[in-house]
């Protein structure tokens, strides 16, 4: 279905900047990350429309994002003749284009799992969402809530929270991907051949092994309460 692509893909997107002599390097590219989702989505579009918005999305998001990586390496070099107020408007302008995409991925994942009967990570989409609204608004506006109940907070704290608030985003919604790769099994995929003869292992098939090995542990424990 494409939803470990979109998983490895989207945790990707994790605001991880760090200023190597003086250069902001972001350790995990939001650009990987599209093209990596981008893989995904395009799997999951064999099986359901409800995925070819949001597919669109992360193609466009490729090159946005590789451009506005460069461009900050290009203003910490001071080697830009571009206006602040064009780059602060190219800025926001790429938080509302991500923002935008993880709706689209939360509205895809929301008719997926309404499609699929299963109602638990239908309920969870909403929820995303209105924490992904509410916490990229906070990010954003930290110090202007903080003025208005009446103290002032330092820059550096304004900046921790905003990729604090980025990083709770980010990773909530990962964990409605990573439930939508355990949950949902599309008609015709129940009979699909056993995925143990891969010869490179991801982190889902320890997950998978895991959760195989409680399974069995459950059954012999009840299996054994039976023959008392």
């Amino acid at each position: 279905m494409g939803f470990g692509f979109m998983f490895l893909g989207y945790l990707l997107l994790l605001g991880t900047n760090f200023e190597i002599l003086g250069i902001p390097v972001d350790i995990t590219p939001d650009f990987l990350g599209f093209l990596i989702m981008t893989h995904g989505f395009t799997i999951a579009s064999k099986y359901c429309e409800c995925f070819k918005i949001t597919r669109i999305l992360g193609i466009v998001g490729v090159p946005v994002a590789f451009f506005e990586m460069m461009l900050s390496v290009v203003v910490a070099l001071n080697e830009t003749a571009l206006p602040a107020a064009l780059i602060t408007v190219i800025y926001y302008a790429y938080l509302v284009f991500k923002t935008l995409f993880s709706l689209s991925l939360l509205w895809s994942l929301y008719q997926i799992a309404a499609q699929t009967g299963v109602e638990k990570l239908r309920k969870k989409s909403v929820r995303c969402a209105i924490y992904t609204v509410l916490l990229v608004y906070f990010s954003q506006f930290a110090g202007d809530l903080a003025g208005m109940l009446g103290f002032s907070l330092e820059p550096a704290m304004i900046s921790g929270i905003a990729m604090l608030c980025d990083a709770v985003y980010v990773i909530v919604n990962a964990t409605l991907i990573f439930g939508c790769y355990m949950w949902i099994c599309l008609e015709g995929d129940e009979d699909m051949p056993d995925r143990e003869d891969r010869k490179f292992k991801t982190p889902f098939d320890f997950f998978e092994k895991a959760a195989a090995r409680d399974q069995a542990a459950k059954a012999e424990k009840a299996a054994r309460k039976k023959k008392k």
